[in-house]
């Protein structure tokens, strides 16, 4: 299965250049809602459900790190929202040959990360959690069918108006990472840890020939025409470079009979 992600022109250089994807703690995705959907309980003989959900983010957090990928690289509304405007890139990575599918290293695998959207929260239909499977999260806990619905709801539900992301989420482990959240940042066997924008990022390897496809945004020479970050030389060498490699690329573009992108072979080539 391959799975896209989209991202600006200087972000696919560093992520063709490290050959690595990186994962984000949940308290830094764009959604406040993240890992509210638990639906506990309120019972007068236990903490309350909003207590339990509050200890439950908290734990949830930082001990976990998110890859946000989608299943459609030609979505105009995800190119203009996660795409730089369509002057960025789209990359397809085989989730196999990148390891994202494995159960055994991945909390949550790839095939297992398909979001669930809903226009409800599930109410009051889960027991609360107690002390033990709370301090679990970030340990033992794993995506098994003892903890699934607890897993699925920190991770996997938004609501309804998320909808046209078709997100999938890989989650794994990062409690072990030697860097805490505030923390520099290092290698550490397969991860690199790196600050964006004041947020931590966790970078995690992958093989190169997990990367197998590649999609240039309709705009994408407004990088170098516009005042952007490379000039105009730059980037025809750096596409060059791309197309040079043994990976699909193509370049987006309107399509004259539809509201829907299409992507052609790109000639940056030579």
């Amino acid at each position: 299965m391959i799975l896209y992600k989209y991202m600006s022109f200087g972000s696919a250089r560093k992520v063709i250049d490290t050959v690595s994807l990186g994962f984000s703690c949940l308290e830094d995705l764009n959604d406040p809602f993240e890992c509210t959907a638990f639906g506990f309980k309120d019972s007068d003989e236990s903490i309350s459900a909003k207590t339990a959900t509050n200890a439950c983010r908290n734990r949830f957090s930082r001990k976990y790190g998110v890859l946000s990928m989608t299943r459609q690289p030609l979505n105009a509304l995800m190119w203009s929202h996660y795409g730089d405007s369509h002057q960025g890139v789209v990359l397809g990575f085989d989730c196999d040959s990148a390891g994202l599918s494995d159960p055994q290293s991945n909390v949550i695998p790839s095939q297992y990360g398909e979001m669930i959207y809903s226009a409800t929260k599930p109410h009051n239909d889960l027991p609360v959690i107690d002390e033990h499977e709370l301090m679990n999260i970030g340990g033992s806990l794993r995506f098994d069918s003892n903890a699934f619905n607890l897993m699925k709801r920190a991770f996997l539900y938004k609501s309804l108006e998320w909808a046209y992301e078709e997100e999938v989420r890989v989650v794994k482990n990062i409690e072990n990472i030697p860097f805490s959240y505030h923390s520099g940042g290092g290698r550490y066997c397969e991860w690199n840890k790196v600050t964006v924008s004041g947020r931590p990022l966790y970078c995690f390897d992958v093989p190169k020939n997990s990367l197998k496809e590649i999609y240039l945004g309709r705009h994408l020479y407004r990088n170098a025409t516009k005042g952007g970050s490379v000039t105009d030389e730059e980037l025809k060498g750096v596409l060059q470079s791309w197309g040079r490699k043994d990976i699909k690329m193509m370049q987006c573009e309107p399509d004259v009979h539809s509201w829907s992108l299409v992507a052609k072979p790109s000639i940056n080539k030579s």
